[in-house]
């Protein structure tokens, strides 16, 4: 697996590659010989096949390990799907390709081998990190600890946003060490204009759009649309995904006496666009989300969106008239009913940071950092990006 070609060696880590980062990691490859090692797609992302193939000019390897799917709860109740990826063929890996640089995501098995091999070799170790004061709120003792000796060796960090550089900021880690990014898609899939997946009779067409579980919140949007439709107002209520809650928000939504609700099932990510032109706006009702994908495709398909405080991509992305409470029962349907009266004010794409400048963004310092290292460079100062 050694490379035979004249780019700087970098190797990405990272639990699956997701549809998303597909258009990312083409840029990367495209300035550095990448090798992707991943841990195998997730039992719960059913929709996602055969994208590692579509990386272009990269090397995707699927690493030795296991997977451990457990289930998250809260409160005695079923909260979220969960998957530890044990996967100790990262380092045989990293040791056949001697990369110069090592990209690991978040801060658990894959990121203490990245760590391992970068001090064995004396390589630059970066986390993309993503969870948020709000998402890692509940974290044991022994991942505490372990948290702070990431933050006193990790090199530099790449992060999802500003709630994502706020939970590093409270580890410790200074600013001129974070490259505050965001979370992104492939733009110009939902730029494309596309015919509705569903033309619905009822409107407006509220859109929900992610998996079936409690950590999304939709037991509360459909108590919600049942107080709004109570008092007399219509609307169709779309909701798209698959999850283990299915079953049992289907008989809520019959016990609430919903009318004109739909449940579809997971959609292949290249179906996404029809999915989105399919309803009037967006409401992302999560009790916790890193950053939450589906308000950048939301965005990008001219929908309005009404959005959880919860998600970390809300004080980003959304002005607080947008934002709102979903365990607050007044608050959630007040800013439905607004949104259903068409009250809500459009979000701003300029919000967005596209991949491409993503790309460039984290190109840049890539090979600054490198060649300081080369070089001999101590203490380098880098100032692209800096978290404020």
């Amino acid at each position: 697996m050694m490379a035979t070609c004249s780019k700087r060696r970098l190797a990405l880590l990272t639990n699956m590659v997701a549809p998303y980062r597909v258009p990312l990691y083409s840029l990367l490859a495209g300035e550095f010989d990448l090798l992707i090692l991943h841990g195998g797609k997730e039992a719960n992302r059913g929709s996602w096949n055969g994208h590692e193939e579509t990386v272009s000019g990269a090397r995707v390897v699927r690493a030795w390990g296991w997977q451990i799917r457990y289930t998250k709860k809260l409160d005695g109740k079923a909260f979220d799907e969960k998957f530890i990826h044990i996967t100790p063929g990262y380092l045989w890996h990293l040791l056949r390709f001697r990369p110069q640089a090592v990209i690991s995501n978040e801060m658990g098995f894959r990121s203490m081998i990245a760590l391992a091999y970068g001090m064995l070799f004396r390589k630059p170790v970066w986390i993309w990190w993503e969870g948020t004061l709000h998402s890692e709120r509940n974290i044991g003792p022994v991942r505490k600890v372990l948290r702070k000796t990431f933050a006193r060796l990790t090199h530099r960090w790449v992060t999802y946003g500003q709630t994502a550089t706020e939970y590093l900021l409270h580890l410790g880690v200074k600013p001129d060490r974070i490259l505050q990014s965001q979370n992104a898609v492939d733009e110009e899939r939902f730029l494309r204009v596309v015919a509705p997946a569903w033309d619905l009779p009822q409107k407006p067409v509220v859109l929900h759009v992610g998996q079936l579980i409690e950590r999304k919140g939709v037991g509360l949007l459909l108590d919600a649309a049942a107080t709004l439709q109570g008092q007399g107002r219509e609307f169709s209520l779309l909701l798209v995904g698959d999850g283990r809650d299915k079953r049992e928000l289907e008989r809520r939504a019959e016990a609430l006496g919903l009318q004109n609700v739909y449940f579809k099932p997971a959609q292949a990510p290249e179906k996404m666009p029809a999915v989105y032109r399919s309803g009037d706006f967006l409401v992302f009702p999560t009790l916790e989300d890193v950053w939450g994908l589906v308000a950048n495709e939301a965005i990008l398909s001219g929908l309005k969106v009404l959005c959880s405080k919860y998600a970390g991509c809300a004080p980003e992305l959304f002005v607080p008239e947008v934002i709102f409470t979903p365990e607050d029962p007044r608050d959630f349907s007040k800013k439905l009913a607004a949104a259903i009266s068409d009250r809500l004010p459009k979000p701003d794409p300029m919000r967005l940071k596209s991949t491409k400048q993503l790309g460039s963004e984290l190109v840049q310092e890539l090979n600054t950092f490198i060649a300081a290292r080369m070089d001999g460079s101590r203490g380098i100062r880098v100032t692209v990006g800096h978290a404020n």
